[in-house]
């Protein structure tokens, strides 16, 4: 079997130089480019202990209000350094880096700016090149500029972090606890100081324990030392060792029981344990003392889901009364509804969403098929039109074609497809799928091979578009053509299962080079043993070859995982085979089921002599005739 292809913020940054020279008043002012990244985009905490601290309440504000704290801070210090004069080498130097620098050329600005930063330790050069290092993401220049910042002002906090920041790039979570430790202290920042475990995850295991080590090693007071348990903790997770995370954030728990982090912790490793029940009551019984925890909350609510639908909804319910405005949360509790059926009441929250950015996309798709499902086509086209960005982007820009294609014409579909490449032009590959889709589904397959071979010249060697191409050819017969396009998806990755079965498969049909059919599938089997297509190719060539009691196992298999009627031909055509002429009729009408007219089904009954509306046959060992023998040529 065959698979179908499926479808910076601007910133000012004062160049604070003090100057004794002429020269000096040609320095850069002002500077604008992208957002400098902050630390949370190269180390924050796992996804499953949320950083929000709901204890306050407030930590939006309060870090904006540190945020300006420090600047206005900074801005402070450095106006009192004293002026100092620059040598007229590091004067013409600066002056190379401002020309650079209002050019765009910033690797030549900061390479200028570092030497001038060592040279002078000028405070002002210093953080202009810091900033400039961390918008282009040079992590030794980051990690240099930030330890000079340190240097000149050691009790200011965001030199501090931009240090944190560089070691976050350069992968060494034990110098970044140093910062880390320091601002815990200093700035009492627990978010910094958990977020040195997220560094490098997935890739430090060798380090845990030393790192381990490091966290319960600091000079804490004791107030403060519970945190060091949290991180051991979300350490212990990353490692694997579930049971001893699940102890320390239990004894964490002891030391501050209505800790959001700790609580939402335990909660999510009881979850990867499967024990959702009792991950689940851990944050009911919470609730009862912190109520007003909308983390908290909505992750007992996500636990529900999985639990009991109706109190789920009682508790996104709860959620959407403490905050109305709170659209994500508006959209997940239309979900629920859907899946209840409550339709009217999902698509009056969908429509609320849809006033929110963050979930408009997804909002928007769901309104489409609610009113492609209730037969209002105008309505679900406006819908899936405004489906701009997301995951839904592709699906429903193939919908909305294919209303147009039912309401107008194919060319109005079409030039609608080919209006969305100026759009997304990263996806034009995949939009040229679908409107290669589109083709195929109105008999017009000669278009689609012109198509895809016109794609193919604008984006030479493009796995999708080689792919479809090689599957329309197939549906023509120009065996050909597919396997020279799998075969050139294959030059790119010869480990490609996808293109693997395919040409496999194909040689099964149009060929007589089953041997080679076999070694083409047995290597994609090898590579995606639970693929149903490729367990399904496996099996039939396997019947080809003549041994159907190999092939049976492999198709009820297939069959079982995808009860896809292309299977159900397969799989009923070996057990008529092997005299199991009920299975085989059972097998047949349960893909006609789902295809009452489909092809293959249709073909194999007629070739075997097979009557669907027989209910009452009796099994018949004797060889079926020569038609039904494996060694055909399909």
């Amino acid at each position: 079997m065959i698979k179908l292809p499926n479808l910076l913020c601007p910133k000012t940054i004062p160049v604070l130089f003090n100057k004794a020279s002429a020269l000096a008043n040609i320095i850069v002012k002002v500077i604008c480019f992208g957002a400098i990244l902050t630390l949370s985009a190269c180390a924050t905490l796992p996804p499953t202990v949320p950083e929000t601290n709901t204890e306050t309440g407030t930590q939006d504000k309060n870090q904006a209000e540190t945020n300006a704290a420090e600047a206005r801070a900074t801005e402070n210090q450095t106006s009192k350094v004293p002026t100092k004069p620059f040598s007229e080498d590091s004067l013409y130097q600066l002056l190379v880096a401002d020309v650079a620098l209002t050019r765009g050329q910033f690797e030549t600005a900061l390479k200028n700016y570092l030497d001038q930063a060592r040279a002078t330790r000028d405070l002002g050069i210093i953080r202009l090149t810091n900033g400039i290092a961390t918008h282009q993401r040079d992590a030794d220049a980051m990690l240099e500029s930030a330890l000079l910042w340190i240097e000149q002002q050691p009790q200011q906090a965001a030199a501090h972090h931009a240090a944190l920041q560089a070691y976050a790039l350069h992968k060494k979570p034990l110098e970044a606890l140093q910062q880390a430790y320091w601002l815990y202290i200093n700035e009492d920042d627990l978010d910094s100081f958990l977020a040195v475990t997220a560094i490098d995850e997935g890739h430090k295991n060798a380090i845990i324990p030393q790192l381990m080590e490091a966290y319960r090693a600091l000079d804490l007071n004791p107030e403060k030392r519970a945190a060091t348990e949290l991180a051991v903790a979300i350490l212990y997770r990353e490692s694997g060792n579930l049971d001893a995370a699940v102890s320390i954030a239990r004894h964490f728990l002891t030391l501050a029981p209505d800790n959001q982090r700790g609580l939402l912790l335990l909660a999510q490793v009881l979850h990867q344990q499967n024990k959702v029940t009792e991950a689940a009551t851990l944050l009911e019984d919470a609730l009862q003392r912190i109520p007003n925890d909308r983390t908290v909350r909505l992750q007992y609510a996500r636990f529900l889901t999985l639990l009991d639908r109706a109190q789920a909804i009682v508790q996104f319910e709860q959620l959407r009364q403490q905050g109305p405005d709170d659209q994500q949360i508006n959209f997940l509790l239309a979900l629920l509804y859907l899946n209840e059926g409550n339709q009217e009441r999902a698509t009056t929250l969908f429509q609320q969403a849809t006033t929110d950015p963050a979930v408009r996309a997804d909002a928007e798709y769901h309104l489409a098929t609610l009113a492609e499902r209730n037969g209002d086509f105008n309505s679900a086209l406006r819908h899936y039109q405004q489906v701009k960005f997301g995951r839904n982007y592709l699906t429903a820009a193939g919908r909305a074609a294919a209303l147009l294609a039912r309401g107008v014409s194919v060319d109005s579909a079409r030039h609608y497809l080919q209006q969305l490449h100026r759009e997304q032009p990263d996806l034009i590959p995949a939009l040229i799928q679908i409107e290669s889709n589109l083709l195929v589904s109105n008999n017009q397959s000669d278009q689609a091979i012109d198509l895809l071979s016109s794609g193919l010249q604008q984006h030479p060697n493009d796995a999708q578009l080689l792919y479809a191409r090689s599957m329309v050819a197939e549906q023509q017969n120009n065996f050909a053509l597919a396997e020279q396009d799998l075969r050139a998806l294959l030059a790119q990755d010869e480990d490609n299962p996808t293109a693997l079965n395919a040409l496999g498969y194909t040689m099964i049909l149009h060929t007589d080079r089953s041997e080679e059919a076999h070694r083409l599938i047995k290597r994609a089997y090898l590579l995606n043993p639970g693929d149903p297509a490729i367990i399904d190719s496996m099996g039939w060539v396997l019947f080809i070859l003549g041994d159907a009691e190999q092939a049976l196992p492999h198709l009820e298999k297939a069959m079982a995982i995808m009860p896809d009627p292309e299977i159900a031909a397969h799989l009923g055509e070996v057990q008529w085979f092997l005299g199991d002429k009920q299975a085989a009729l059972q097998t047949w009408n349960r893909g006609l089921e789902q295809a009452p007219e489909h092809p293959v089904i249709k073909s194999t009954m007629q070739r075997l002599g097979a009557d669907i509306t027989v209910t009452d046959i009796g099994v018949d060992s004797s060889p079926v005739s020569e038609t039904a023998s494996p060694e055909r040529n399909q």
